[in-house]
């Protein structure tokens, strides 16, 4: 359950750093092509951070087996907005519309997995 608690709190502060409120120039990350891109690649870390964290509670059986099709659907969502990531990052896609939604599909259901196994608290 500590975990769970972990992983929500990670995944609210993800949304909070995809939402600036500082209009200054911020100092972009080795590799980074842009800010959009670097915000995008933290979104895809912590949600990755947290399906790491869930899927070793999964295999530990730490979690009911009908938290998989969830969790399935999580990492399948994950791994389209990382593809997304990837081809905008080099630079065969500028779409960042269609890699924001691809996102935001990833972080809701992420979301929607840590409710679903946190008995929706």
């Amino acid at each position: 359950m500590r975990q769970l608690k972990l992983a929500s709190v990670l995944l609210a502060l993800l949304v909070l750093v995809a939402c600036p409120n500082n209009p200054k120039p911020q100092t972009l990350p080795p590799g980074a092509l842009s800010q959009f891109d670097a915000t995008s690649y933290e979104s895809l870390m912590g949600a990755q951070a947290v399906l790491n964290s869930v899927k070793t509670d999964y295999a530990g059986g730490k979690l009911p087996a009908d938290a998989k099709p969830a969790l399935n659907k999580a990492i399948a969502s994950y791994n389209t907005a990382e593809a997304a990531w990837q081809a905008y990052h080099a630079g065969k896609s500028n779409d960042q519309a269609a890699l924001t939604a691809a996102l935001s599909q990833a972080v809701a259901d992420v979301a929607s997995l840590l409710t679903q196994i946190s008995g929706g608290k």
